[in-house]
């Protein structure tokens, strides 16, 4: 991570799309390019200006899922995760504003602070979801509660640490009474989500 690039807030938007009448079963894509191809949920940044979080996510399914009329049900704000750190990629100042900044600047390194914050919701799928923009190499299931957690977020076979969303989501489906203050908590420091989610699978 480059820390000496000037930080730049990317606010972005999640889904974790399931299964009608079976949470567990949730939708993930495995990335052609990004992430270094690892699988993530479908997500992405808000354009601007101004894209509402809701939007986003409807826009970001259509893209990465909706190749063959898939379409999100029951669509619910879940949760924000707020760690600055949780996904930082290096990019250009024109790439995380849709060039809405100076000419001269287009071109100027930043890092971008991707998912800060990231809004993420929980939704049906009805259809068939398929890759349609060419980001995603294929779109499959995974239950959530076979998620293993490792130790860096660099071994895991998930990219934008979606493997603690995830573990994360898939606790609150084991217990329900869950606080949405405890999930909040949880998403805003990812090293320590990290590091409970190791020690309680470890139990």
């Amino acid at each position: 991570m480059n820390k000496t690039l000037t930080p730049y807030p990317v606010p972005t938007s999640t889904v974790i799309a399931h299964v009608k009448d079976k949470p567990h079963w949730v939708y993930v894509i495995e990335q052609a390019v990004k992430h270094n191809g690892r699988d993530t949920l479908i997500g992405g940044r808000c354009t601007l200006p101004g894209q509402s979080h809701s939007a986003c996510i409807r826009d970001e399914w259509a893209q990465e899922a909706g190749g063959k009329g898939a379409m999100l049900r029951k669509v619910r704000h879940w949760a924000y995760k707020t760690d600055r750190y949780a996904d930082p990629r290096v990019t250009t100042l024109g790439k995380v504003t849709d060039k809405q900044c100076p000419e001269e600047l287009i071109n100027q390194p930043v890092l971008g602070l991707y998912g800060s914050p990231d809004a993420i919701f929980i939704a049906e799928v009805n259809g068939t979801p398929y890759p349609s923009d060419g980001e995603a190499k294929r779109c499959f299931l995974v239950d959530v509660h076979d998620i293993k957690i490792t130790a860096t977020a660099e071994e895991s076979n998930f990219g934008a640490q979606h493997d603690l969303v995830l573990a994360l989501y898939a606790l609150t489906l084991k217990n329900p009474r869950m606080s949405t203050r405890n999930i909040a908590n949880a998403l805003e420091d990812m090293s320590s989500l990290r590091a409970y989610l190791i020690r309680m699978q470890n139990e």
